[in-house]
């Protein structure tokens, strides 16, 4: 018997295209899942590109959306100390840290079984922290460690994106990884 069969799971969503990644698989145990798109983290104008695709994704599994307000002046509040970090260091572990928190949170007060992310969908996210991270997080509701990537999951979000033809970002989402991905690509 599959231990998420008719479960109820809260998928923090980083965007449309990594969620792609983690509601199949999610949907093939039987889970009945929740997006949550709380990243306070994205700068704005970016944040709405990738809410539109995450609600296009919503749309097409039926799945409900949770968004909460966006305030991306409390990602800085903490990050701006961390503003020459190497991309994926500390300032990354913060954010991180900050979006696990908030989903333990909502999940624990709204009676999810478990809550996870499609953070670790990405090949550029060590899924072994976030597991460490959401270890040290106490909620009602605990943190179902899935590393999305593996069986393929990265490949799976982009090609799904593609089909539904959906807004697929080249960068975190953060002032800082734009920035990086400015310099890296010639411009966003």
């Amino acid at each position: 018997m599959n231990e998420l069969k008719d479960k109820k799971i809260l998928l923090h969503a980083c965007c449309g295209p990594c969620s792609l990644g983690a509601i199949e698989p999610l949907l093939d145990d039987g889970a009945d899942i929740t997006l949550f798109f709380y990243n306070p983290c994205i700068i704005d104008g970016e944040f709405e590109r990738r809410l539109e695709a995450l609600t296009t994704v919503a749309e097409h599994y039926n799945l409900p959306l949770v968004v909460p307000p966006h305030d991306y002046s409390f990602f800085t509040s903490y990050a701006q100390d961390y503003a020459t970090a190497q991309e994926g260091g500390a300032r990354c572990s913060l954010c991180m840290d900050d979006r696990l928190k908030a989903s333990a949170k909502y999940a624990g007060e709204n009676g999810f079984d478990f809550y996870t992310t499609t953070l670790t969908v990405s090949p550029h996210k060590n899924s072994k922290l976030i597991f460490s991270l959401a270890e040290c997080i106490k909620s009602d509701a605990p943190f179902l460690p899935r590393d999305f990537k593996k069986r393929d999951g990265f490949l799976l979000s982009t090609r799904r994106a593609k089909e539904l033809g959906i807004y697929r970002q080249n960068f975190c989402g953060c002032e800082y990884s734009f920035n990086n991905a400015a310099r890296r690509d010639g411009g966003v």
